[in-house]
């Protein structure tokens, strides 16, 4: 019985509501731990929503390996950016989610995935379109590559064009969550941050390219695995790891305690 009676039912010195936060692996936990539901929940629908355009890269690899064909790889970009368009959108809506979680903020899934999509849907297709349109670049000429006769130069240039990519990304999908800005002033926010703390956008995105490689690697036979964690476990890590460069930045704790102020005041004026 005592496996299954943790005796909550006792009083005890329970927690202040000023303690600090925990930090580093014991916060990326106790997150987790809590809002697992709504990640995997997340995770799920936008899953789905990615895998039109990966389709068409994995049928494209397997054709572009029997027989190198630049026609194949024309359709394949121009086929799979229109395709995965509506994983931007599907992403701000994910990101949304781990905001939320990352400042403890109560979190409806639905009212809150479906808004934020909505929200950045326009804006959202345009980045995922050229997102996809730039990963699938990278990805084609990389196969093509190995088949030539690569040189470690040539490899090394594709990797860092993906590294710089990711690490923008990181910055910049958040900002289109938070941030009532044009395009333009979120995509030179995003250089910025990810070159003024390269100590965590790096780690961030080599976490991720190396999470989504392993998934490349063994699709499609994980593919349950990706429809569960597949997204949201790199793309949460990398929200976690630079979090707090954007909250310094852009003060995310302090308009969202100001709002939530506010709108208590409202509540209890109301009730007068």
């Amino acid at each position: 019985m005592g496996l299954f009676n943790m005796h909550y039912d006792r009083p005890g010195p329970g927690v202040s509501k000023d303690a600090p936060r925990k930090t580093g692996f014991a916060r990326w936990f106790e997150i987790v731990a809590r809002d697992i539901g709504s990640f995997t929940k997340a995770n799920i629908i936008t899953s789905l929503c990615f895998l039109p355009v990966l389709i068409i890269a994995f049928l494209a690899v397997i054709w572009l390996a029997a027989d190198p064909n630049l026609l194949i790889v024309l359709l394949s970009v121009v086929l799979g950016s229109l395709l995965g368009a509506i994983s931007g959108p599907a992403l701000c809506a994910m990101e949304a989610i781990f905001l939320k979680a990352l400042r403890d903020e109560p979190c409806f899934f639905w009212h809150t995935y479906k808004k934020a999509f909505r929200e950045n849907f326009r804006r959202g297709c345009i980045v995922g379109a050229i997102f996809w349109f730039a990963m699938l670049i990278q990805l084609f000429a990389f196969i093509l590559y190995l088949q030539g006769a690569a040189s470690a130069v040539l490899l090394g240039m594709l990797f860092l064009d993906v590294l710089l990519i990711t690490m923008a990304m990181i910055f910049l999908i958040p900002q289109m969550v938070l941030l009532d800005l044009d395009m333009i002033h979120i995509f030179t926010n995003s250089l910025r941050l990810m070159l003024g703390y390269i100590p965590r956008s790096l780690p961030a995105a080599l976490i991720q390219i190396v999470l989504f490689a392993l998934q490349a690697i063994y699709a499609p036979t994980i593919l349950p695995v990706f429809l569960l964690i597949g997204l949201w476990l790199p793309l949460f890590t990398g929200a976690f790891l630079t979090y707090k460069p954007l909250d310094q930045s852009f003060s995310i704790e302090e308009q969202f305690t100001q709002r939530r102020n506010q709108e208590m005041d409202e509540f209890m004026n109301q009730q007068k």
